[in-house]
C-alpha cells in the first residue's frame, strides 16, 4: 500500500461545495454558517457567514467562483442567494432540491420539484434573481435523488436522477440559441454521475447495474473503454470485497483515476487498461478492520477505509472521514502533488 501525506488536515465539522472548474478561491463552511477562505497554504481564514436558514445537505449550497456570494436552499425549500455578511439578497418560492453557480458565476442553475414525476430546471441571473431560462423535465423514476454538477471548461452542467434499484439517469443541461436543452447522456444504461478529466475531454463512470467502469469521450459520448462483465467474479470472498467497486471516483489530469471499493478504500486506476494499479491511503488514516468502524461486524475479516468520500474543488482534492471520527477530518491535497507522490512511488525500484 502506498502511504501519502496530505498537504493540510482540518479538524472540525467543516463542509465544502464540490466543483470541477477551478476558481480563484476555495471556500469551506461550518454548521454555524460561517465561511472560511483557504489561503495558499490551505489555512482557513474566516470570511463572514451565509444566510442561516438553509439545510446543510448535498447540493443545497454553491459558491460563486470569485465573488463573496452563495446560492442555497432554505428551510422552507425556497431558493435564495446571499452575500458573506449573512444577508439574503433575493429568493424564489418553490420546492427546490439543488443549486449550482455557472462556470463564470453570472448564472445559478436550480432544480424545483413540481411533484414526484416532474421537475423544473430554472436558470437565474445571480445578481438580481431574474429568470434567464427554464425547462420542465420528467423524472422517469419518480421522486429521485438529484444532483447537479458542473462540467470542466463548459457552460453545460449534468443532472443525475438516482432511484436506487429502480435506476439512475444522467442528463446534460445546456443553454442553446433556442433556450434550455436537455440530453440524456447514457440512454438505457445505468451510469453514475461521472468523474470528469480536468480538461473536459473525457469522463469516467460506473455502470451501476453491471458494476463495471467505463470511459467516454466528451461531448460526443463515444464509448472508449469498458470493463468486461466478468471482471468482478472472484473465487475468494475477501478478494471479491477487495475488487468490488464503490462510488467514489476522481479523474486526474495525468489520465489516471482514483477509485474506491465497496469498503471505501482508495485505488490508483488506469482507464486505458481498466485495471487497478495499486492501493493507497493517507498516513495515519490507513484502512482498519471493519469491526472498528461498525462494531456489529465483529466477524467481518475485511478492512474498511477511515475516509468516506473524495471530491474535487478545482485543482484541490478533498477527502472526508466517516463515522469512525466523532469530529470530522478534512484531508486536502493539490492534485499535482498527489499525482507526483503516487507516480514516484509506483516507479520506484523494488527490492
Amino acid at each position: 500500500m502506498i502511504l501519502l501525506n496530505p498537504a493540510k488536515i482540518l479538524i472540525g465539522d467543516y463542509h465544502f461545495a464540490a466543483r470541477n472548474n477551478a476558481g480563484p478561491q476555495v471556500v469551506v463552511y461550518d454548521k454555524e454558517y460561517k465561511v472560511y477562505r483557504l489561503d495558499k497554504d490551505l489555512t482557513p481564514h474566516e470570511a463572514g457567514q451565509v444566510y442561516n436558514l438553509q439545510p446543510l445537505n448535498l447540493n443545497s449550497l454553491s459558491f460563486h467562483p470569485d465573488q463573496e456570494l452563495a446560492a442555497f436552499i432554505m428551510e422552507d425549500a425556497a431558493m435564495g442567494a446571499g452575500d458573506f455578511t449573512g444577508r439574503l439578497l433575493w429568493s424564489k418560492a418553490g420546492v427546490y432540491v439543488c443549486v449550482l453557480f455557472s462556470r463564470e458565476g453570472g448564472l445559478i442553475w436550480s432544480v424545483d420539484r413540481l411533484d414526484e414525476e416532474n421537475l423544473r430546471i430554472s436558470v437565474f441571473h445571480s445578481g438580481d434573481g431574474t429568470l434567464a431560462h427554464s425547462l420542465d423535465l420528467e423524472d422517469p423514476f419518480g421522486d429521485s435523488a438529484l444532483r447537479l454538477m458542473d462540467i470542466p471548461g463548459s457552460d453545460a452542467v449534468t443532472l443525475e436522477l438516482a432511484a436506487g434499484q429502480d435506476g439512475i439517469s444522467v442528463y446534460e443541461l445546456s443553454i442553446q440559441q433556442d433556450g434550455l436543452c436537455s440530453r440524456e447522456m447514457f440512454p438505457h444504461r445505468c451510469y453514475l454521475s461521472p468523474a470528469w478529466h480536468p480538461d473536459g475531454s473525457q469522463l469516467f463512470t460506473l455502470e451501476n447495474d453491471a458494476q463495471v467502469y467505463a470511459c467516454f469521450s466528451y461531448p460526443a459520448l463515444e464509448l472508449l473503454q469498458e470493463q468486461g462483465l466478468n471482471d468482478g467474479d472472484y473465487d475468494d470472498e475477501s478478494e471479491e470485497e477487495y475488487h468490488y467497486p464503490g462510488y467514489g471516483m476522481l479523474y486526474l489530469q495525468n489520465g489516471q483515476v482514483i477509485t474506491q471499493n465497496t469498503n471505501e478504500r482508495f485505488f490508483w486506476f488506469d482507464p486505458e487498461t481498466m485495471e487497478r494499479i495499486g492501493e493507497w491511503a493517507f498516513a495515519g488514516y490507513e484502512p482498519v478492520p471493519a469491526s472498528v468502524v461498525f462494531p456489529s461486524l465483529d466477524d467481518d475479516p475485511s478492512l474498511y477505509s477511515q475516509l468516506q468520500s473524495c471530491e474535487r474543488v478545482g485543482n484541490l482534492l478533498i477527502f472526508r472521514t466517516g463515522s469512525l471520527h466523532d469530529i470530522p477530518h478534512l484531508l486536502m491535497i493539490e492534485e499535482a502533488a498527489l499525482q507526483e507522490a503516487i507516480g514516484s512511488m509506483l516507479t520506484r525500484p523494488r527490492g
